[in-house]
C-alpha cells in the first residue's frame, strides 16, 4: 500500500463506460485505452477529516485487457498516486509506503499467480476500489478552503523477470494469455472539494 491509501472494497461496474466517463485518455500508449475516474464520497468535509474517494478504472478500448487487481498499490506492478492542487502546483502525500514481497526464485504457477495478481477487464466495463486521503499525509486538508484532487495510475504490465512483487510470469506463459496486459500511465479527472469549518447551527444539529 502506498501514500496512505487504504483500499476498502473492490468492485466491478458492468455498464457502458461511454456514459460514465469523460475524455480522460491514456498517456502511455494509444491502444488499448483506459480511463481513470475519481468520485469523492463527500464534496464538503471538516478540517482534519479523512476523505473517502471511489476510484474507477474503465476499459474504453475496443478489446478486453488484463489489469492488476491491486490498482492502489505497487504490489502487482501497478501504482496509484493522489495529488491535491495547492495554488498552481499538485502535491502528493507526505509519506511513501510500499507493499511488495520477496521474489520467489522458483518458476511461478500460471493459474495461481494470475488469480492472485491479475484480472480481465472487459471492454465497456470498469474495476475499482475505495481509497482514503488522510490529513496526516495531506496536511492541506486541515485548512479551510477549496481544493481540487487528481490521481495518476501507472502499470508496468506483466513482467517475465523476477522482481520484488508477486506478479511475474514466464514469457512462454505470458504469450499464452488470451488478452494483452495494459501498461502505461493515465491521469484522472479533477474533482473539487471544500474543507469548511462547521457553523454553530450545524454543530447543534
Amino acid at each position: 500500500m502506498r501514500f496512505g491509501l487504504v483500499a476498502l472494497v473492490s468492485f466491478l461496474c458492468p455498464i457502458l463506460a461511454t456514459a460514465q466517463t469523460g475524455n480522460l485518455r491514456n498517456t502511455g500508449e494509444s491502444s488499448p485505452e483506459i480511463e481513470l475516474k475519481l468520485i469523492p464520497e463527500k464534496t464538503v468535509i471538516r478540517p482534519g477529516e479523512t476523505l473517502r474517494i471511489k476510484v474507477e478504472l474503465w476499459n474504453v478500448g475496443a478489446d478486453d485487457i488484463i489489469i492488476a487487481q491491486h490498482i492502489d498499490a505497487t504490489f502487482g506492478n501497478s501504482d496509484l498516486e493522489l495529488f491535491l492542487e495547492v495554488g498552481s502546483t499538485l502535491q502528493g502525500a507526505t509519506t511513501h509506503l510500499i507493499a511488495d514481497s520477496i521474489p520467489d526464485p522458483h518458476s511461478p504457477d500460471l493459474a495461481k499467480t494470475f488469480v492472485k495478481n491479475w484480472l480481465t477487464l472487459n471492454k465497456a466495463h470498469c474495476y475499482g476500489t475505495y481509497v482514503y486521503m488522510d490529513p496526516m499525509n495531506y496536511p492541506q486538508l486541515r485548512k479551510p478552503g477549496h481544493y481540487r484532487i487528481r490521481a495518476e495510475y501507472s502499470s508496468r504490465g506483466i513482467s517475465s523477470v523476477p522482481g520484488w512483487n508477486g506478479g511475474w510470469l514466464k514469457q512462454e506463459d505470458i504469450d499464452k494469455l488470451p488478452f494483452k496486459a495494459w501498461k502505461g500511465t493515465v491521469n484522472s479527472n479533477f474533482v473539487s472539494i471544500q474543507v469548511r469549518t462547521p457553523t454553530k447551527k450545524s454543530i447543534e444539529k
